[in-house]
C-alpha cells in the first residue's frame, strides 16, 4: 500500500541505472526504437526479450513492452515490483503500451495486479499505434514514487473482504497523495479536499486515514443528514446520552465513533446554519459537548471536509469567524481529464469487471479505435463517476448487439445519457487546474 523504500541496494548486473529495456513482443521492433527519443544520461536503449527483461530489470530505469501478451505482463509486473523494493530511486518504471481493442484483457491484467500489489511503478498508454506510443515514452521515463493504487473496502465503515481500487498512476495525483501522507505523519489534523464530482475525494480521505495508521474512518454527508433539526445534527456529530429526550438510549455521534480515526465530512457545502453551530465549538476547542450530557469530551479524531464547490464559493457561504474556525489545509483535486493514465486504468478496470459478470454475453475485447478515441478526448466533468457510466452502457450496448468491440455509436449514445457537453449543471463544479495542487492555510 506505502511503497518502501532502503538505501542499501545499488543497480545490479553492471547495467546503468538511465537504460531503456525494449522488450521485443512481435515483429517491427526496429521502427519502434527509431521513433524513441534519446534517453536522459546517457543511458542506452536495449532490445532485449521477455525473459531478459525479467531478469535485467533490476539494474534498468524503465521497461517498455508494446502490445504485450498476459503472460509477458504476469512476469514483468512482479520483477519491477520486487526490484523497486531494492531501490530508492523511484525506478524502474514498467511502461505498459496497450491497445484499445484488447482493452479488456488490460484491465482483467490491471485487477489481479492491484489486488496483489504488484502494480508499482507501471505507466501507461494506450493506442493502436506501436509507433504512437514509443513516440510517449519519454513521457513516462521520469522516476515513480508512491502507490499505484489505494485500496478501499467496498464500505468502508462495514465489515468486508470486498475491495476496490483508485488508481494512482498519473503525476498529478501522486504528488497529492505524497502531500497527504506527510500532512498525517506531521499531526497535521484538518484538511479541506475540493475536487468535481467523481474526482476520488473519498478515496483521498481514506488515504489519508491509511496513513495515520489509527482509529476508524466515520463517513458523515452533510447535505443528505442536514434536516434543520439542530438536535438531530448534535446527536449525529456529538452523539446523546440517555434521557436526552423520550425513549432516548446512548449514542455514539460521529466524533466519539471515529475514536483518533478520521471523521470525513462529505458534501461540505452544507455547513451552514445548523451544522456549522454544532461543528463551531468543536473545531474551535477541540472539544465537544453529546446531547444531553453533564461533561464535556475531547475531540480526538481528524477532520477531513470535502466539497465539489470552489474555495471562493464555500467562503461566500460564511462569515469570517466561521470561516478562520475550520481551520484546515486546502487541497485540490485535479479532474480525470488532466489524469489520463488514471482514465486509461479505470476504463480498463471498468471492461474487465463488467466481462466477468456475462453470461449469455460474449463480453466486447475493448474498444474500437475511433470510439477510444472519443472516450480520451472527453471532458469529463463527472470524472471517475461519468466515465464508468458511459463505458457500462455502451458495454451493454455493443454486447447485445454482438459487436466484438465497443463502437463509436455506442459510446456517443452512452454520452449523451451520462456526459451531455452542453450541461448547464457543470458550472456548479470546481474544475482544477493543471497542477492539481492548491494549498494553503486557512486559519492558524
Amino acid at each position: 500500500m506505502f511503497e518502501r523504500r532502503n538505501r542499501q541496494t545499488a543497480p545490479k548486473h553492471g547495467d546503468r541505472a538511465s537504460d531503456l529495456l525494449v522488450v521485443d513482443t512481435s515483429g517491427g521492433s526496429e521502427r519502434l526504437l527509431a521513433c524513441l527519443e534519446p534517453i536522459p544520461d546517457g543511458g542506452e536503449v536495449r532490445l532485449v526479450t521477455p525473459v531478459a527483461a525479467a531478469r535485467d530489470v533490476a539494474g534498468a530505469a524503465a521497461v517498455l513492452v508494446v502490445h504485450p501478451s498476459l503472460d509477458i505482463l504476469d512476469a514483468l509486473a512482479p520483477a519491477v515490483a520486487k526490484a523497486r523494493l531494492k531501490r530508492d530511486d523511484g525506478y524502474p518504471v514498467l511502461i505498459a503500451g496497450l491497445t484499445p481493442e484488447r482493452l479488456t484483457e488490460g484491465g482483467e491484467w490491471l485487477t489481479r495486479h492491484a489486488a496483489a500489489d504488484t502494480l508499482a511503478g507501471v505507466r501507461l498508454i494506450v493506442n493502436a499505434d506501436p509507433l504512437a506510443i514509443a513516440r510517449e515514452t519519454s513521457e513516462r521515463l521520469a522516476p515513480f514514487f508512491g502507490p499505484t493504487t489505494i485500496a478501499m473496502p467496498v464500505s468502508t465503515e462495514v465489515e468486508t473482504l470486498r475491495y476496490k481500487h483508485f488508481y494512482s498512476i498519473s503525476p498529478d495525483i501522486r504528488r497529492l497523495l505524497q502531500q497527504i501522507a506527510e500532512m498525517a505523519a506531521n499531526q497535521v489534523t484538518r484538511l479541506y479536499l475540493l475536487g468535481g464530482p467523481g474526482t476520488g475525494k473519498t478515496s483521498l480521505a481514506y488515504y489519508y486515514y491509511l496513513a495515520r495508521q489509527q482509529g476508524k474512518f466515520v463517513t458523515v454527508n452533510l447535505s443528505a443528514e442536514s434536516s434543520g433539526d439542530k438536535t438531530a445534527m448534535k446527536s449525529l456529530l456529538c452523539g446523546h446520552v440517555a434521557g436526552a429526550f423520550v425513549n432516548a438510549s446512548n449514542r455514539s455521534g460521529a466524533f466519539t465513533h471515529a475514536r483518533d480515526g478520521v471523521c470525513f465530512l462529505d458534501e461540505s457545502h452544507g455547513v451552514n446554519g445548523e451544522v456549522m453551530e454544532v461543528l463551531m465549538e468543536a473545531l474551535d476547542s477541540n472539544q465537544y459537548l453529546p446531547l444531553g450530557a453533564s461533561a464535556k469530551r475531547p475531540l480526538e479524531c481528524a477532520v477531513v471536509f470535502a466539497s465539489n464547490r470552489t474555495w471562493p464559493q464555500l467562503v461566500s457561504q460564511l462569515n469570517p469567524d466561521e470561516h478562520a474556525r475550520i481551520g484546515a489545509i486546502i487541497l485540490t483535486l485535479s479532474d480525470l481529464q488532466q489524469r489520463p493514465e488514471d482514465m486509461m486504468a479505470v476504463a480498463a478496470d471498468t471492461m474487465a469487471r463488467l466481462a466477468a459478470r456475462v453470461t449469455t454475453w460474449t463480453a466486447p475485447s475493448g474498444f474500437s479505435a475511433d470510439a477510444w478515441q472519443a472516450l480520451a478526448q472527453a471532458r469529463w466533468h463527472g470524472n471517475n463517476r461519468s466515465l464508468i457510466r458511459v463505458i457500462e452502457t455502451a458495454f451493454v450496448a455493443s454486447a447485445s448487439n454482438r459487436d466484438a468491440q465497443i463502437t463509436l455509436a455506442a459510446v456517443d449514445h452512452a454520452m449523451t445519457l451520462w456526459e451531455p457537453a452542453d450541461s448547464t449543471q457543470h458550472t456548479l463544479y470546481i474544475h482544477a487546474d493543471r497542477s492539481g495542487l492548491d494549498t494553503g492555510r486557512v486559519a492558524e
